[in-house]
């Protein structure tokens, strides 16, 4: 009788891996992440941000040479770039997320 137990933990353990090796194959599984969101997509999230701020302080800095306002046009330019980087990270997750490739998606 306890020869028998470890034969059917064993079985059991051998048609749940079956069970998910077929899942694979199929292309429905669930539990692995989605292979486009890995590294890359973080770095892009990034970069939209510090491109939105650098643009923005570029800018404010060329107002300011330009017109003599010192350090006005700069800390404008440098929080309106600031909520423009951020809005375009959020869009590109939200996008992300869209496509299926976020956290919680069954993709």
């Amino acid at each position: 009788m306890a020869d028998e137990e470890p034969d059917r933990a064993l079985a059991e353990l051998d048609a749940k891996l079956r069970k998910l090796r077929g899942a694979r194959r199929a292309g429905h599984d669930e539990t692995a992440p989605s292979p486009r969101l890995n590294f890359g997509s973080g770095l892009q999230a990034g970069i939209e941000l510090l491109a939105g701020v650098a643009f923005g302080v570029g800018v404010g800095w060329f107002i300011d040479s330009w017109l003599g306002t010192k350090p006005f046009g700069l800390i404008v330019m440098f929080f309106l770039g600031s909520a423009a980087g951020v809005l375009n990270a959020w869009r590109y997750l939200k996008r992300l997320n869209a496509d299926g490739a976020g956290p919680g998606s069954t993709r």
